[in-house]
């Protein structure tokens, strides 16, 4: 036994119902991860009892010390009803809280049966439906607040108020030591002579033969506390290397915003108006007032594109309706940067790339999501031929998705905007996957924003490719929160 370890002995000893690890640490003036290896050396040698366990605390979010300080939601609105029956579009008006508070609001007091719903005409009002009383989630909110903390219980209350992020889990551990009557014998043993460190004088002289040296403990530095290191977050740092590589390889990154006119998302891409992707199933139409295309001659040549087509095409053979093409949506794909890009006035040669979500209606389950990522890009020159395109597709697949030459194909594919299209295919993992279509934008398209030579184009589904690449199996785990699967990642 060495000075320290005896020291730590004669403390518990003065302690004979046992000592938090902490509270020992600084009664012996040694940091704490030295006490713990120093207890479990002592436990060990069964010259203590040392029990560990771990206790669960809930602590505010900032959110949840906001409402602790100024109210839940739903009991500011249900103080302002008491003033009398609110249309529903003024709750956040009314009870002074914002759009996205108002809908918590409403969730909370329904479920605390405060309120009820009538019909005035085509309008939505609510009232007071029985009494109003402080709930338990509330009357825990300010015991936390006013304590700082409190130890979770797997009860309702703390459930609703975590569910909704209000509070967050901190866990404690504990050690509680105890000394045993082999370790009181152990104090009046003599204390071995030992040294802890050789110096090159004991190695001139000879004398480290003479002396013992201190052991040390390998078992307790292994159970040392894990360091959790900081790190980019796996997806974004998967979109990050591509980024780099489209770049070394020559390609410029460009940006559009997320709504759009229709006449961008679709028109533009000589998409008739009579297309499915027109009906609200398959895009997000925004209720908002109609945009400006802000460029007559451009709209007109669109126009005419559609009805009446360029040179030899006959176009689609309706009436276009500019009207229609004004319309404000969620952009559904990231192509309506390539044509911005192309109207605005390009010089060839030309190549660039956008990454940027889109947004498209679908049934949320393990592999689909209402919003993911796309990779768009196009080459812009006079030199350009389909042989050009399916050389660059199969330069994506090996160099940026890691795939062998003989593990890409090709497959004949239908894009309103591209012909010949053409759908990339490649083996990641041992499965095959689409990696995404491509062709060439057809002179309908072209011509109308100006380009009068080909243009290469390619769209990547990004979600899907990660999801492959990184070996996951649900598409929402690419968002995950959960710090201990970001960890292991």
């Amino acid at each position: 036994m060495n000075e320290s370890e005896l020291i730590v002995l004669k403390v518990l000893e003065k302690h004979a119902e046992g000592i938090d690890s902490k509270e020992l640490a600084k009664a012996c003036k040694i940091d704490y991860n030295s006490a713990m290896s120093i207890l479990g050396k002592l436990s060990e040698e069964n010259l203590i009892d040392l029990k560990k366990s771990e206790k669960a605390f809930a602590v505010l979010t900032p959110e949840g010390a906001a409402y602790a300080e100024n109210g839940l939601p739903e009991k500011k609105l249900a103080d302002a009803l008491k003033k009398g029956s609110i249309e529903i579009s003024e709750i956040a008006k009314k009870a002074n809280i914002s759009p996205v508070e108002s809908q918590i609001a409403l969730q909370w007091a329904r479920k605390n049966n405060w309120i009820k719903f009538s019909k005035d005409g085509t309008k939505t009002i609510i009232e007071i439906a029985g009494s109003i009383h402080e709930t338990f989630e509330e009357k825990l909110l300010q015991k936390i607040h006013h304590e700082k903390r409190a130890e979770f219980e797997n009860t309702t209350p703390f459930q609703n108020l975590k569910n909704r992020n209000l509070i967050e889990i901190s866990i404690e551990k504990e050690a509680i030591a105890k000394i045993t009557p082999e370790g009181k014998k152990a104090i009046q043993k003599p204390l071995e002579q030992t040294i802890s460190q050789l110096t090159p004088q004991m190695l001139k002289d000879g004398k480290w033969k003479d002396v013992g040296f201190r052991e040390y403990d390998l078992k307790g530095l292994l159970k040392m506390p894990q360091a959790n290191l900081g790190k980019r977050q796996f997806y974004l740092q998967f979109v990050r290397e591509l980024k780099e590589k489209l770049v070394g390889l020559g390609f410029k990154e460009a940006n559009g915003p997320l709504t759009e006119l229709e006449f961008w998302n679709m028109d533009a891409l000589f998409m008739p108006q009579d297309h499915p992707a027109r009906d609200i199933h398959d895009v997000f139409r925004l209720d908002l007032p109609q945009g400006s295309i802000g460029d007559a001659k451009l709209s007109a040549n669109v126009g005419k594109a559609h009805e009446k087509g360029v040179d030899v095409s006959k176009g689609w053979g309706t009436k276009w309706n500019e009207r229609m093409a004004r319309r404000i949506v969620l952009r559904s794909q990231t192509t309506t940067v390539s044509a911005r890009t192309l109207a605005a006035g390009v010089k060839p040669p030309l190549k660039m790339f956008c990454i940027g979500k889109v947004f498209r209606p679908d049934d949320i389950d393990w592999k689909h999501f209402l919003e993911f990522n796309q990779c768009d890009g196009i080459v812009v020159d006079e030199n350009m031929s389909f042989r050009e395109l399916l050389g660059y597709l199969k330069t994506f697949a090996v160099d940026i998705f890691g795939a062998k030459e003989s593990d890409v194909k090709f497959a004949p594919s239908y894009f309103p905007f591209t012909e010949p299209s053409v759908e990339l295919m490649v083996k990641i993992n041992g499965k095959w996957t689409e990696a995404g279509g491509a062709g060439i934008f057809r002179p309908e398209m072209t011509r109308p924003l100006g380009v009068d030579v080909p243009v290469l184009a390619w769209g990547l589904g990004l979600d899907r490719l990660a999801m492959i690449n990184l070996n996951l199996k649900d598409i929402r785990d690419l968002h995950s929160q959960d710090l201990q699967f970001l960890r292991n990642k």
